[in-house]
């Protein structure tokens, strides 16, 4: 048994450690090549059609922001020489109608609730933008957004499509920004990072920004500074038509639309541009359902392209290094099933063998989990720095690190469910993560009995290895091994607080009467 248990560690340790080691790549790259701008060239000639695509289902609660946002964005007649004229007479430049017919809007609306009547009230009340936002209803969801996206394509005769999801708020000037890299005609995709808006409403919030910015502040710009393969994040980009075409068009047999696509494109030879200098504002999730529920479909998504894809890229043209990369950015899913597995064997190693390591083992043992864990916290830290600039900011989450790594730890129960789910199912409902703050429904997620069953035996499983960290705290307490139990109880608080959080969500969908109170 003790045999057992330590070949298990060692090699759950192994397969982390090499994980932690392409962290510490994607840090040498940021580090290395982050200097590295890219700067658009002026625009000249005619301008290009743009349509802005809005790909809708049931979003009562933030449409009417994004309609607001995106109905100032300016291009075309509106927004030539803009900045110039911003302010004259009185008004702000690119408030009025575009009527150069350069841009159209589709509102791509598959919403079953109050969300299309509120797109035509809104409609209604702002006649001025008639002549460019079209409401557009399909008879059903088939291809979920990937369907609602080609379905807007075939349309219109737009050159370009930026794509904006229903929480984000894009500010007048993002085309204006982004469209001069298109000059460059092996420009397919320009990408602006995400930000925030709500990042500081809850401890939830603040946990996925600090991890959210370390793919958007650090591997993104590290994969597009360093001349690798990086994708497209689905909203907050626009799309060259004609990249799109080539790459045979929005797929919907993964349930990361956006991943798979962009990797076709790649390989096809076209490049990507990443601004990570132009923020778009967005919404975390405030549920801890809906973060899960996020973090299951872009697991699942990027098991189920790994498995689509991952053969294609080896034997493409590809430069190595980028399909090393790109081999390893759709393999990084797997490190969710190490975690478990560091989870279950970690207190039982500790006891039968943790306590006299013999040989190399007792040297190599501390350094791998050093460098696994402090690669870890310099990932986070530098993403909180270079976000801001601020130093606050990284020594803040520096003080608060070792919670939020039990809570990543936590987290690793879904990205398990979701990993195997990938591996052996093909596509899948493209289920919406809720967004509108503390008053969202989880209703589309909690609908079904298979998913509220899912839900629930993952927070069961949550508190079984919060326990199993909680005994292995009160074991090393009573042979008195206080760093042992000190660690061992920040990692159940991590456990028992995702699973406090879940409960919230999941008990009232079995039992009513506790909603009820």
């Amino acid at each position: 048994m003790k045999s057992f248990f330590i070949v298990i560690y060692a090699c759950t340790l192994g397969g982390l450690l090499f994980f932690a080691l392409h962290r510490l790549k994607m840090l040498w790259l940021y580090a290395r090549y982050s200097h590295r701008k890219p700067v658009p060239p002026p625009l000249s000639g005619p301008l290009p059609r743009v349509c802005i695509q809005l790909p809708l289902y049931n979003e009562p609660l933030v449409v009417e922001a994004l309609l607001e946002k995106v109905s100032a964005i300016r291009w075309g007649a509106a927004g030539d020489n803009a900045g110039s004229r911003a302010g004259e007479n009185g008004n702000p430049a690119g408030k009025g109608r575009d009527d150069s017919g350069k841009l159209v809007i589709q509102i791509l609306d598959d919403s079953t609730d109050e969300t299309s009547g509120i797109i035509e009230r809104w409609l209604a009340a702002h006649p001025e933008q008639a002549a460019r936002m079209q409401h557009i209803r399909r008879v059903d969801r088939h291809g979920y957004k990937a369907g609602a996206l080609t379905h807007g394509m075939a349309l219109t005769d737009a050159a370009f499509f930026a794509i904006f999801d229903a929480d984000f708020r894009p500010e007048p000037d993002f085309l204006e920004q982004l469209m001069p890299h298109f000059m460059d005609r092996k420009i397919g995709v320009v990408q602006a990072r995400w930000e925030f808006a709500n990042r500081k409403s809850s401890l939830l919030t603040r946990f996925q920004g600090v991890f959210l910015d370390a793919h958007f502040v650090v591997e993104q710009e590290a994969r597009f500074a360093a001349g690798l393969f990086f994708n497209f994040n689905g909203t907050a980009g626009i799309w060259r038509r004609r990249a799109l075409e080539e790459a045979g068009g929005w797929s919907d047999d993964t349930v990361t639309e956006d991943l798979d696509v962009s990797y076709r494109a790649q390989l096809r030879g076209w490049k990507f541009i990443y601004r990570a200098d132009y923020a778009v504002p967005s919404e975390l999730p405030e549920s801890m359902t809906a973060f899960k529920s996020q973090q299951r479909r872009w697991t699942k998504g990027g098991m189920q392209v790994m498995r689509k894809q991952l053969a294609t890229i080896m034997r493409s043209d590809a430069p190595s290094r980028s399909k090393q990369e790109a081999t390893l950015h759709l393999l990084v899913g797997f490190v969710h099933p190490l975690l478990v597995m560091f989870a279950l064997c970690f207190v039982p190693y500790l006891i039968l063998a943790g306590q006299h390591p013999t040989g190399l083992w007792e040297f190599f043992n501390p350094v791998i989990a050093l460098v696994i864990g402090a690669g870890s916290v310099a990932f986070y830290i530098t993403a909180q720095y270079f976000r801001q600039r601020e130093w606050k900011e990284g020594v803040l989450w520096f003080l608060t690190s070792p919670i939020f790594m039990a809570f990543g730890l936590a987290m690793s129960v879904t990205g398990t469910v979701a990993v195997i789910e990938g591996l052996c199912q093909r596509g899948g409902e493209f289920v919406r993560t809720p967004k509108g703050g503390r008053a969202v429904n989880i209703g589309s997620i909690m609908g079904k009995m298979r998913t509220r069953t899912l839900f629930l035996a993952i927070t069961l499983v949550e508190l079984a290895l919060g326990s199993l960290m909680a005994f292995g705290a009160l074991y090393f307490e009573t042979v008195d091994q206080d760093m042992l139990a000190v660690l061992l109880c920040v990692k159940a608080t991590g456990f028992f607080g995702l699973a406090a959080f879940s409960a919230g969500d999941v008990l009232p969908r079995w039992f009513p009467a506790l909603a009820r109170g």
